[in-house]
This record gives C-alpha cells, structure tokens and sequence, in this order.
C-alpha cells in the first residue's frame, strides 16, 4: 500500500512540474502592450477655493510644502478637449492627495482625492474679489516635487 501512495505521489508531483514549466513560457513580456503613461501622488495638505480656481498645497518629498494654482474651468470637459482636473471622494484628511498623470511626459490630468465635504477642515477660502493668478493656463506647470 505504501508503495502505491509513493508511485502516485511522485507521479502527481511530475505532472504539475511539467504543466508549471509550461507556464513559464507564456509569461514573456511585450513591450507593445506597455502604455505610455506615468504619475506622480503627493500628499494634499491644503485647498483654498476662489472664484476661478483652487490652490493646492501640497507636501514636497516629505520635506516643505510647495502650492499650484488650477482652474475650475478645467472640471468641464468637450469632445475637442477632454477634461483635466477630475474629483475623487477619501473619507479622512489624511488620506487626502493629489496625482497628477502625464502622457509621453506631457501634462494629461489632475487627479484629487480629498474629502469632498465644503466644512472639513482641509477645505479653505481665498478673497473671492481678487483674481487667482494662473486661472488662465492649459497645462500644469512642472511642480517640484
């Protein structure tokens, strides 16, 4: 009896090894499926709301803060040009940030993900009777990161 359980235990073993070798083969990578996007998550500290856009002050490489200007015009989207600041809803401030996704190195869109209640203490006001400059911009600056 004991014999029986060996033979069969080293044949199931040589079985899987030969469907397992065979996997090996088909887990070639190929670069034509690569995509060409790339981004970047930082850390959400801050957002001041004006009448055309939003600061964002953000946390650089865990060492200072740095800020950006976006325009609110850049939530609204048309078939000629798609839309480049998107919303995401996190339930705690600390959870709250920013990425920001570029295509072949150039600017695509803004993603921020903060909480989305106006009274939550990440949320702030700038003087909604002075202009916000860089609300007229297409493109996101290089940020320092």
């Amino acid at each position: 009896m004991k014999k029986i359980f060996m033979i069969l235990a080293l044949a199931l073993t040589f079985t899987l090894s030969v469907f397992a070798a065979g996997d090996i083969t088909s887990s070639e990578k190929d670069e034509s499926k690569w995509t060409n996007l790339s981004y970047v998550n930082v850390p959400v500290l801050k957002i001041l709301e004006g009448r055309e856009g939003y600061v964002i002050i953000y946390q650089k490489n865990k060492v200072g803060t740095a800020s950006t200007v976006i325009p609110k015009k850049w939530v609204h989207g048309n078939n000629e040009s798609p839309r480049k600041l998107k919303f995401r809803a996190v339930r705690k401030t600390s959870d709250a940030y920013m990425t920001v996704v570029k295509e072949d190195g150039n600017f695509k869109r803004v993603i921020l993900n903060i909480p989305m209640n106006k009274q939550n203490r990440i949320w702030g006001l700038v003087n909604y009777h002075k202009d916000l400059e860089g609300t007229d911009k297409e493109t996101l600056e290089e940020l320092t990161f």
